[in-house]
C-alpha cells in the first residue's frame, strides 16, 4: 500500500506540476526536531533533565550559575536526548547544596561540590559539578550520591592542585569504593579505587578524613577496608600509593 501511495502521489505530482513536501520518519529527524517534540511532550509539573534555567534558578538558588554547554555538545554528537522528570523529585534529591572544598585547581578561591541528576537517558547515573565551571564534572553509574561524597585530600603531588576521594556508594549493598582522582589538563584521571566495608569503627560521614594520610611528596597511604571476619574484625590494612 505504501508503495502504491508513493507512485500515486508521483503522478499527481508529475500530472499537476505542484510540489509534494513529506515528512521524514520519525527516525530520520535531526537531533533538533526530536528535542522539540520532547519538550512539546513536557507537562507543567515535569522539566526536561537538562533545563539549564531550572537548575539554576530552584536547585541552586541563584548562588551559582552552571554552564552545561560542553556536556550538551557531547549529548548532541551520541544522541542522547534529555529525560522527562517531575518537578518535586528534585526537591526530594537534590536539595543538599554544596559542599566547600577549598581551592583545588590552584586559583586561591574556594570550589564547592554539589550533586546533579543525569542530563540525558545516556547517562546512568548522578554527577558531581563544581562551581567553577572550568573543573569538569565526575560522571557516575550511581544514584546514591551526595556533596559530602568527595573530599579534598590535599595536593599530594604537588602540581599546585588538590587530588580528590571520591566515597561510591551502589545504595543498597554494604560493600562501597573510595575512588582517588587527581586534576590534570584533560579532566580528572582516576588514580586508585579501593574498598571500603560499612562497619561500626569508620563511618563515612565522620571518619573519611581519618582513610587517608600523605607521607611524601606523590606517596600517599590509604587504609582499604576489604571486609569483616567471623569474629566481627576488620579486615583491613594500610598500603601505599604513589600519584
Amino acid at each position: 500500500m505504501s508503495c502504491e501511495r508513493k507512485i500515486e502521489e508521483r503522478h499527481i505530482e508529475q500530472k499537476t506540476g505542484t510540489k509534494k513536501v513529506f515528512l521524514e520518519p520519525i527516525n530520520q529527524l535531526s537531533y533538533e526536531w526530536q528535542l522539540a517534540a520532547i519538550k512539546y511532550g513536557t507537562s507543567k509539573d515535569s522539566i526536561l533533565s537538562n533545563d539549564i534555567q531550572f537548575i539554576n534558578y530552584s536547585i541552586l538558588g541563584r548562588k551559582f550559575k552552571l554552564d552545561i554547554s560542553k556536556y550538551e555538545a557531547e549529548s548532541r554528537k551520541k544522541g542522547c536526548y534529555p529525560l522527562r522528570l517531575q518537578k518535586k523529585m528534585f526537591n526530594e534529591f537534590y536539595i543538599e547544596g554544596f559542599n566547600n572544598l577549598g581551592d583545588l585547581n590552584g586559583d586561591n578561591k574556594a570550589d564547592s561540590v554539589f550533586v546533579l541528576h543525569a542530563l540525558n537517558h545516556c547517562e546512568e547515573g548522578d554527577s558531581y559539578y563544581f562551581t567553577d565551571n572550568s573543573i569538569p564534572r565526575i560522571l557516575t553509574d550511581s544514584n546514591c550520591c551526595h556533596p559530602y561524597s568527595i573530599l579534598n585530600i590535599g595536593d599530594i603531588d604537588e602540581d599546585g592542585k588538590s587530588e580528590i576521594a571520591e566515597y561510591y556508594s551502589s545504595c543498597a549493598s554494604r560493600y562501597k569504593a573510595i575512588t582517588i582522582y587527581s586534576l590534570k589538563e584533560s579532566g580528572w584521571k582516576e588514580i586508585k579505587s579501593f574498598s571500603f566495608v560499612l562497619n561500626d569503627k569508620y563511618f563515612i560521614d565522620k571518619d573519611f578524613k581519618k582513610l587517608f594520610r600523605k607521607t611524601s611528596k606523590n606517596h600517599l597511604e590509604y587504609y582499604e577496608i576489604s571486609d569483616i571476619n567471623m569474629e566481627g574484625d576488620l579486615v583491613a590494612e594500610w598500603k601505599k600509593i604513589k600519584i
